[in-house]
């Protein structure tokens, strides 16, 4: 189900970037036409080699259009996001560790054995609010790995929107100095 789900994800990233198919009159299925532009293809590109070397980048272009691929600088900031967050954590942890194994020889003595059974409900109780605490935390860190992600989502979304908005700006620019060129050459009196 997963592989179906990622696929629906890569067609609708190429239906956004492409936009809506157009419905065929013809009854050709998209499998016949997919076949015979792959044979156009194939006779356009013989004796090309540049445009051999495009096809032959055909799967990097692929990799990139994926809508769950993220850049390796994206993933070793979030690996390292999610490292801070979780350290202090893993350093509490490692030193209570690091108590249990001084108290080791403690706890195995013999008066340990002998507890009263009203201290053994305490005991438990407190065992049992443990276990609570290591679910809660559990909860925590996928709810931060799903913050994580979300993060990366919303970075990826500014980072189109900027690439658009910049794109914008320079065909702003461009009909800006085409105007002024215009109202220059209005401006200026023909030569006699």
């Amino acid at each position: 189900m997963e592989a179906l789900d990622i696929l629906e994800k890569r067609i609708d990233a190429l239906t956004r970037v492409l936009g809506p198919v157009a419905e065929q009159e013809s009854g050709e299925g998209v499998v016949d036409a997919l076949c015979s532009a792959h044979a156009l293809l194939g006779e356009a590109t013989t004796g090309s080699v540049p445009l051999q070397n495009c096809v032959k980048r055909a799967p990097e272009l692929e990799k990139y259009l994926d809508p769950n691929y993220l850049e390796e600088q994206q993933q070793v900031r979030s690996k390292e996001v999610y490292l801070h967050a979780v350290a202090p954590e893993l350093h509490t942890q490692a030193e209570q560790l690091e108590r249990i194994k001084q108290l080791e020889p403690a706890l195995g003595a013999e008066y340990f054995r002998s507890i009263p059974s009203e201290c053994l409900d305490q005991l438990k109780s407190i065992t049992q609010n443990n276990g609570e605490y290591a679910q809660q935390s559990e909860l925590i860190e996928e709810s931060l790995v799903l913050a994580m992600k979300r993060y990366g989502e919303i970075q990826a979304g500014l980072l189109s929107s900027l690439d658009a908005m910049s794109e914008r700006l320079d065909q702003v620019e461009q009909r800006m100095e085409q105007k002024k060129r215009d109202d220059l050459n209005k401006d200026v009196p023909p030569k006699d």
